[in-house]
């Protein structure tokens, strides 16, 4: 996937764009899960991804991270978790789009979410502002694990609920090649 991002910079560049790129450190990835017994969360820190930016308008996206990076502060539960989504077969999840469409601070989004090794369309709507030189993107969505193919995992005889609620947190700086 790093080359991938790589390339996309590239193009991007000899297109004339300008490319943000996600600040790790400052970024973050939720997801929340449900059981009939109790909720939790996990939190991955380690986003990788880039915007391209034409005449100040992001027009495309990449997003990466690790699906072993995900902290729901429970060792067992993530040891369990990697287990359930094949980690070793398929170890990362990503998001691309070139369907970006920006109206005021929102952003509407459009793109492929890629996870277990599957491929679904996603739709959804983030928060867009430049604050101090940063880009702020700021969204969620739902979606369930069960449209990847993946088996819901049961504690007590019962599964956990098939939605998963994800929140983001990216900030994006100025790229240069």
């Amino acid at each position: 996937m790093t080359r991938f991002l790589t390339l996309f910079l590239f193009v991007s560049s000899w297109l004339g764009a300008q490319q943000l790129r996600v600040e790790t450190a400052a970024s973050e990835i939720t997801y929340e899960a449900s059981h009939v017994v109790h909720d939790w969360s996990g939190t991955s820190k380690q986003v990788q991804g880039v915007v391209v930016l034409e005449d100040a308008v992001p027009t495309r996206m990449a997003m990466v991270t690790s699906v072993a990076s995900f902290d729901s502060r429970n060792e067992s539960r993530d040891a369990h978790a990697l287990e359930v989504l094949e980690a070793l077969l398929f170890p990362k999840v990503s998001f691309y789009s070139d369907k970006l469409a920006l109206e005021g601070e929102t952003l509407n989004i459009t793109g492929d979410l890629k996870f277990h090794g599957k491929t679904i369309s996603l739709t959804t709507t983030a928060n867009w502002v430049k604050k101090e030189g940063v880009w702020l993107l700021e969204g969620n969505f739902d979606f369930k694990p069960s449209e990847f193919d993946i088996t819901l995992p049961a504690f007590m005889l019962v599964k956990i609920r098939d939605n998963i609620h994800i929140s983001f947190r990216l900030e994006l700086r100025t790229f240069a090649l």
